[in-house]
């Protein structure tokens, strides 16, 4: 009987568990009624571990949202790759993995870089940051902290020497640029801090004075595959001096990573990896996948997951960083970095002519056209180009024009021999010129004296011209093309005071890549802001 009464209780207590469970089930299955719904998550691989710990933790508790049964699914892919795809619009690119509704690439500039109407929803949120710094030797950190060497000073320590700040022997920075957002971030410092603007604005990114020194930093960089490998090489202590690599631009966090690598902090505003959190809105991604991600943000960006970034060496949510380059100034700081050019190399051709000494203001055309020159070279650095020419009819002989001071780089000797030079030129008594062929020798000249890793140019400025030699404006075209040395590019660049210019003059610019401007006058700020263009833009 007792065994009996046990059986009987068993097969009871049997068919209320699986009553119970199948109303578990029931339950489960009424509050995913709309099945499941995943978040496609794409991550820089510098943060993937602790965004995908999070996101494991994350989808353990099996979170519901609107009637559907919530998970993350994180897909590690290169910033830069995920925003050229972005941008390149489309068929999205398979080999990135699932189009994402939630983007954490490693810094706001590769939102702003990527950045379309209508595709970011909102702000982004910073989740994780780490300041850009550079990753040096403890005795090259120690020389540049005592010499407090800030981010505008590294062009000029890349190029020259490091005995300025007492390391004897060690040649030049040797600072490594790899290939990834330190860099821009890097690049973009040390244009504000020439430029002395926060953020580096779209003239700024363009001006000569930063495109110069962001030239002289990529200039000669020492080449290396990734930011890992260059910090394996600071942190030989066997190479010292000798090593290929003195310096990297890295994040704080990676420098942490590699032992025996110190940390160095330029002067001046620091960049920061602030790896922001930015929802995408498209055609791939629903309401549910938006408002996951939402929700996913925010628990990112709870201060229980701290420990997860911190533990990896990040700055747990960072404060917003404010808006920084646009991607204008963005796109032109990578395109210096690509193809650096150390400054201009110019030779101006100015005009004499008697017209030249028409009054406008409170001076004459070529005093202000000599007083805008004599500025413009005072902000020019030294190792820009600079030499004057001038034009008329019969300057020097039987020629139409007189080099009053042949091209050379701007040291203090090549200053005060333009500047003297300057003093003495004077209007002729006659109104006609000979333009053309006084500008085909000024070409010339500067073809065969070509400066590598300048932009070469020839800068016209005349109010003309009014030119009576036998070339013609063809014959002049036809011979500039005929000069011209595809390995040694020489721009032309014209401006046009008060006279009306010539059809040949804007194709001899627009030919050789340089500017035409026309102006009406040259008592105007508009005058010496073109003479400042065509003389420090690369």
């Amino acid at each position: 009987m007792v065994a009996i009464l046990l059986l009987v209780a068993a097969v009871f207590a049997w068919f209320q568990f699986s009553d119970r469970a199948a109303d578990r089930d029931s339950a489960a299955a009424a509050e995913c009624v709309e099945g499941p719904s995943t978040l496609f998550v794409t991550v820089d691989p510098d943060i993937e571990a602790p965004v995908r710990a999070i996101a494991d933790k994350y989808n353990a508790t099996e979170p519901q949202v609107r009637d559907h049964c919530a998970r993350v699914a994180v897909t590690v892919r290169p910033s830069a790759a995920v925003a050229e795809a972005f941008r390149a619009g489309g068929t999205w690119n398979a080999a990135l993995g699932p189009q994402p509704a939630l983007w954490i690439p490693d810094s706001s500039r590769a939102v702003e870089s990527m950045r379309v109407p209508g595709l970011v929803a909102g702000e982004p949120s910073p989740i994780a940051g780490s300041p850009v710094a550079l990753g040096v030797p403890e005795q090259v950190r120690a020389a540049l902290e005592s010499a407090r060497i800030a981010w505008g000073d590294l062009p000029r320590l890349q190029q020259g020497s490091l005995d300025e700040i007492g390391l004897s022997g060690w040649g030049g920075l040797r600072l490594a640029l790899p290939p990834g957002d330190g860099t821009v971030a890097a690049a973009v410092a040390v244009g504000s801090a020439v430029a002395g603007e926060e953020p580096l604005s779209d003239a700024g990114a363009q001006s000569g004075q930063v495109v110069a020194a962001i030239s002289g930093l990529a200039s000669g960089a020492p080449e290396v595959a990734d930011t890992a490998a260059a910090l394996v090489a600071v942190a030989n202590p066997a190479q010292g001096a000798s090593s290929a690599i003195h310096a990297v631009v890295a994040t704080e966090q990676q420098i942490a990573g590699q032992p025996g690598v110190a940390v160095f902090r330029p002067a001046g505003t620091a960049p920061v990896a602030d790896h922001p959190a930015a929802l995408i809105s498209g055609p791939w991604v629903d309401q549910t996948q938006n408002l996951i991600a939402g929700l996913f943000v925010d628990y990112l960006r709870n201060p229980e997951q701290s420990p997860f970034f911190t533990t990896a060496g990040f700055t747990a949510v960072p404060p917003p960083t404010g808006p920084g380059a646009s991607r204008a100034a963005l796109d032109k700081v990578r395109a210096t970095l690509a193809h650096p050019v150390l400054g201009v190399q110019s030779t101006v051709l100015l005009d004499v002519s008697s017209s030249m000494s028409t009054a406008e203001g409170a001076s004459t055309r070529l005093a202000n056209a000599l007083g805008a020159l004599r500025s413009t070279m005072n902000v020019m650095p030294p190792d820009f180009g600079l030499g004057v020419w001038t034009f008329g009819k019969n300057l020097d002989g039987a020629n139409p024009y007189r080099v009053q001071a042949r091209t050379a780089a701007l040291a203090d000797g090549q200053r005060t021999t333009i500047d003297t030079a300057l003093s003495t030129v004077r209007a002729t008594e006659t109104r006609t010129d000979q333009a053309y062929p006084a500008l085909l020798a000024a070409y010339r000249s500067a073809v065969t004296g070509y400066t590598e890793g300048r932009t070469n140019s020839v800068l016209l400025i005349t109010d003309g011209p009014d030119d009576d030699s036998t070339l013609t404006g063809a014959q002049l075209l036809a011979d500039l093309t005929a000069a011209a040395d595809p390995d040694r590019p020489v721009r032309v660049d014209i401006i046009v005071i008060g006279g009306g210019g010539t059809e040949t003059l804007q194709t001899a610019a627009q030919r050789t890549g340089g500017s035409y401007v026309r102006l009406t006058t040259s008592n105007d700020l508009s005058f010496g802001s073109a003479v400042v263009q065509a003389l420090t833009t690369p």
